[in-house]
């Protein structure tokens, strides 16, 4: 071999070494990229689902089936999540859907209109499903009487030249399906608050107060019903004299109220429902505008008035329209946790939907509103808007979905207005003073149940959403106080990008409304 022979096998051979070198380095560097990198959890996060961990689990309540799930807002950054996925029993958790699915679908300018009218020698009203009217609690941040609807509307009537109804006073409420209690709900709370009808006309929450006062020796008491009506009967077995306090009860199915035993001072017995929600609308009313000067001499009848796709007959002479804003339903139904405002709002979105609102109607439309929420299907159920059935299911995951999709929606600042407020307002006034305006959320409870979900704005300024759902508990009373820490834990956690500040300063809290009554 000569030398250049030898000098080019060295050279190729070097050329040869060189490429090698090159390929094993592009196959490293292919192995690298090819293999999936583990996720390092930031050591603030993880600390957090440790002590999430500690608070959650650590409650000793035999049974608790937990789901709960934790994320970041805006980007949805998923913090803590045990169970998230799994369709849990919501109670009044449900009404959290309810309410987002009612602002996205109506927006949050949507009205309810009652329309009184006059159709020949009757008299007319043509309701528009509003579950407000007459709603104490939001009489009384008015300034108003619980009746204030009705003499609004006499006075109408005598402007219209109008002072007696020589015909008949029609009712048109079949905007909803007359069926007013759904079936799931427990038969043997029929006259509790927290299951009154609904029906497409409404009035005073579909609940009358008794009171009872005492008059002289053992004669019978006086009892008063508030608002006055002539539907409701009552059987009055009480005496006016002894120590022990009467009783109340509604005979099933009835309009029969039974007031018994002694009554030795005025006494607020409470609420007991109402049957036929627009017969005793009519009710009311005529009692109301009687007492304004205004008879009405023929009976009360059903009616169906109302055209294809709501219109009004066209020889109704319509003497006062009431309009009553989607916010008020929503505070009441959200703050307060009032039930037959959430069955008003999803038998709305169904009336929406299909032309009468009914529950079927209206779970489809919430189902459809938590696809856009980018829920999955299985991770929900509805039967009603309460919550009161136990037919529903709902996953933490599903809540924060919900939660999230609301937080970047028009209606973003009316949503978040009608949730209950840490030491502040509504069901959490007596609850996480220590954080007052931080957490923002709805509670939820029937037996066996907690659930908690809503929003926290940490002390860093962090905006975070979270769902603690509590199921099958033997013992629901510590696990309230369980979420309350778990949210003090995300109020608490670390020094987050956002600018500081509290919930008072930087987010709406809503006007107040008083003391609540019921919810």
């Amino acid at each position: 071999m000569s030398d250049t022979q030898g000098l080019n096998a060295s050279t190729d051979r070097t050329a040869l070494a060189a490429w090698l070198r090159r390929v094993a380095a592009a196959c490293l560097l292919t192995a690298i990229f090819a293999t999936p990198l583990r996720a390092q959890t930031p050591p603030d996060v993880e600390a957090l689902r440790k002590k999430l961990d500690t608070i959650l689990t650590g409650h000793g309540v035999k049974g608790a089936a937990l789901g709960a799930h934790v994320i970041e807002l805006p980007s949805g950054r998923v913090l803590y999540a045990k169970g998230s996925e799994k369709p849990m029993i919501p109670a009044s958790n449900a009404k959290l859907v309810v309410i987002a699915a009612a602002y996205d679908a109506l927006g949050k300018d949507f009205r309810f209109e009652t329309v009184l009218g006059l159709r020949g020698d009757d008299l007319v009203v043509i309701g528009g499903g509003d579950p407000t009217l007459g709603d104490p609690k939001l009489a009384r941040a008015r300034g108003e009487s619980t009746t204030a609807l009705f003499h609004r509307w006499a006075a109408a009537l005598k402007s219209a030249g109008v002072t007696s109804i020589s015909g008949r006073l029609l009712v048109d409420d079949s905007i909803f399906e007359k069926r007013w209690v759904h079936p799931t709900w427990p038969p043997g709370q029929y006259q509790e608050w927290y299951e009154a009808p609904i029906g497409g006309l409404n009035f005073a929450d579909n609940c009358v107060e008794v009171n009872v006062a005492p008059t002289q020796g053992g004669a019978p008491a006086s009892v008063r019903l508030s608002p006055p009506n002539t539907l409701m009967r009552i059987v009055n077995q009480t005496r006016s004299n002894g120590k022990q306090g009467p009783s109340m009860r509604r005979t099933p199915n009835s309009e029969t109220i039974t007031v018994s035993g002694p009554v030795a001072r005025d006494v607020l017995l409470g609420e007991v429902t109402v049957t036929d929600p627009g017969l005793f609308f009519a009710s009311a009313m005529r009692t109301a505008l009687a007492a304004r000067g205004i008879r009405i001499r023929g009976e009360t009848q059903r009616a169906v008035l109302r055209g294809a796709g709501g219109a009004l007959p066209a020889d109704l002479r319509v003497v006062a329209r009431e309009r009553t804003l989607l916010a008020d339903a929503t505070l009441r139904a959200g703050r307060d946790s009032l039930g037959m405002m959430a069955e008003g709002l999803i038998k709305t979105l169904g009336a929406q939907q299909s032309g009468t609102g009914t529950w079927s109607a209206g779970a489809e439309a919430v189902g459809r509103f938590l696809v856009k929420c980018g829920v999955m299907q299985g991770q929900y159920q509805f039967a009603d808007g309460s919550g009161l059935s136990r037919s529903n299911r709902l996953s933490a995951e599903a809540a924060t979905g919900v939660l999230r999709h609301m937080f970047a929606h028009p209606a973003a600042e009316a949503f978040r207005a009608c949730l209950a407020v840490s030491g502040g307002e509504g069901t959490l006034k007596r609850r996480m003073r220590d954080v007052t305006g931080r957490v923002i959320a709805k509670t939820g409870y029937i037996d066996g149940v907690r659930t908690l979900a809503g929003y926290v704005q940490t002390r860093g300024g962090t905006w975070l959403a979270f769902a603690f759902y509590y199921n099958d508990a033997s013992n629901t009373s510590v696990l309230s106080g369980v979420q309350d820490n778990a949210c003090r834990a995300l109020v608490n956690w670390g020094e987050r990008s956002g600018g500081g500040g509290s919930v008072a300063e930087s987010a709406p809290r809503g006007a107040g409304r008083g003391r609540a009554r019921r919810g």
